[in-house]
């Protein structure tokens, strides 16, 4: 393999060494991580290389030696935030630019994903490599990093809530039973009420700030999330390859503590300052209320109120939220921070244990990733996860007003023809399944792909047995088969397989049978499936599989 001469430098020192191209890719590779010492580096590498007892540069000599060798000349400058090379470049860009390197290429040969955040400069200019390090060094003092969090979690929000509060709640009664409302549940508050503590939120999110060096809280939340999701997308990818979770930042690292918002973190913020401020509103009206025969004034009520709400805060963050599946927002915040993907197995991801899908969902090898989206965001640009400038985020609203008005146009037009789909959109009107899909029958074709079939037509079979009073006998029943399908399908001891089948199907037959009795409006339901299940020994069809026509796709 050819080698490099890699150079690193740090604010206080600088080494080098001559290395294999696939290390030096590898280290270019760890930018990603954002760090700003040698140290923090070493330990970035160990995303890509594994652990040793001793540092990844151990072998390093002290000093800045340039001259060429073999393949070329790599030279990365943490401070200077610099990645030059003369005949060899890796195949880093900046992560606006790295839509092309998506998909099967990245993985060709092995080499590590390589994202940089717009921070970092490539250069090929190993001549003026000095007097170009020199000039982004001394920019940089010039934009220090910036604490952020200890404005959007300190006193300043805070401050700013009780005062928000004070203004727009302070001549109104307090809420009956607001003690018991969970603070997501807004539909339980007067409109007009959640009207002003969304107005509110979203004054927070769009002012200006000076200790936010002239940003919007928004501008702060959104300027480095989409380069931390794709980061997140790549450890994901890296622990699917390698069957363990990658290493994260060292949370002392300047990228963990200074490091950009995410989406997840993003989405826990909104939940903590909607939260505080339904709290505050009931806080303004109770202190209102027990003062109302002595004149009080907003300090007054900010004394006691800033410290209750920091309580709470902290509260809020260390408590275990089942809309998170038991986990606490502060562990959300820090694993991200830490480039740390939420890591599950299939058996802990599934949602409905009586879900046929779920079930063969859990017996996935790997690991399978939880996220966070904005779905229950209000619908304002102050909140907007994928849009930078309001002129972005105002053409996506009228991109999906078309749509809307077409897609009514469309409905009310198949309504007047009398050609409109009972059930779902996709359904086909003369198929027996309306909630679920499955391809044509084609003669032969893999077990797999029956099994999957027949677990997701009787995922709704499953459904009907539970409306309109849950039959729990056959539903259990039904799992038991299907389970026991399951294991014979996917045996490795084909003998055995071979002798079980055709018990198995049967008993999964008598079953839906017995289903037909007892709910006769399932019975064409329970037919199909008996009809499946009658073709699932069918030998392997030696014609190729015929493609779909695009009009034929449900969607």
């Amino acid at each position: 393999m050819c080698e490099v001469r890699l150079v690193i430098r740090d604010a206080r020192r600088d080494v080098h060494a001559n290395c294999d191209e696939e290390f030096a890719e590898c280290v270019v590779a760890a930018l990603g991580a954002e760090p700003e010492t040698i140290d923090e580096l070493d330990v970035a590498v160990e995303r890509f290389v594994r652990p040793g007892e001793w540092s990844n540069f151990r072998e390093f000599l002290s000093g800045a030696d340039d001259r060429p060798h073999d393949a070329g000349l790599v030279i990365v400058d943490l401070p200077a935030r610099l990645v030059v090379s003369d005949s060899w470049f890796p195949s880093a860009a900046h992560d606006d630019a790295v839509d092309d390197q998506d998909g099967d290429d990245d993985d060709a040969d092995g080499a590590p994903p390589l994202r940089l955040s717009e921070d970092w400069e490539l250069s090929s200019d190993v001549s003026g490599w000095r007097a170009l390090a020199d000039a982004r060094r001394r920019e940089r003092p010039a934009n220090p990093p910036l604490d952020a969090r200890a404005v959007l979690y300190g006193e300043p929000l805070l401050e700013s809530i009780g005062r928000e509060c004070w203004a727009s709640f302070r001549d109104r009664p307090p809420q009956s039973n607001a003690a018991a409302v969970d603070y997501r549940e807004h539909w339980t508050r007067p409109k007009d009420e959640y009207e002003l503590v969304r107005q509110i939120h979203v004054r927070w999110m769009m002012t200006p700030r000076d200790d936010l060096r002239g940003q919007t809280p928004r501008d702060v939340l959104v300027a480095r999330r989409e380069f931390i999701s794709r980061d997140m997308q790549d450890r994901s990818m890296q622990w699917s390859h390698e069957g363990q979770c990658p290493r994260g930042l060292d949370p002392e690292s300047a990228a963990c503590r200074f490091g950009g918002f995410g989406t997840h973190e993003f989405v826990t913020y909104y939940d903590l300052v909607r939260f505080l401020l339904w709290i505050c509103r009931d806080d303004v009206a109770e202190f209102a209320k027990a003062s109302s025969s002595i004149a009080t004034t907003e300090g007054d009520f900010l004394t006691g109120e800033v410290p209750r709400l920091a309580q709470l805060r902290e509260e809020w963050l260390n408590d275990p939220d089942p809309e998170f599946h038991g986990r606490t927002p502060r562990s959300i915040i820090h694993n991200e921070r830490a480039r740390l993907p939420e890591g599950v197995s299939g058996a802990e991801a599934v949602v409905d244990h009586d879900c046929p899908m779920c079930q063969m969902q859990a017996e996935l090898p790997g690991p399978m990733f939880w996220c966070l989206d904005g779905c229950n965001m209000d619908d304002d640009f102050a909140f907007s996860l994928y849009h930078r400038t309001y002129e972005e985020w105002e053409q996506e609203q009228r991109r999906h007003e078309e749509f809307s008005r077409r897609f009514e146009a469309e409905q009310t037009e198949r309504k007047r023809l009398g050609v409109e789909y009972p059930g779902s959109g996709y359904a086909d009107p003369d198929s027996v399944w309306q909630r679920s899909f499955s391809a044509p029958e084609i003669p032969g074709e893999p077990a797999l792909m029956r099994l999957f079939a027949i677990g997701s037509h009787l995922t709704e079979l499953i459904v009907d047995l539970k409306q309109p009073t849950e039959d729990r006998v056959l539903i259990d029943r039904l799992s038991r088969d299907f389970g026991n399908l399951r294991d014979v399908a996917q045996s490795r001891d084909v003998a055995t397989a071979e002798a079980l089948f055709e018990p198995v199907l049967d008993r999964f037959s008598e079953t839906l049978a017995e289903v037909a009795v007892d709910r006769p409006e399932l019975d064409r339901k329970c037919t199909d499936l008996q009809q499946r299940l009658r073709c699932f020994l069918e030998p392997p069809s030696s014609e190729p599989t015929p493609d779909l026509d695009e009009d034929e796709l449900p969607f």
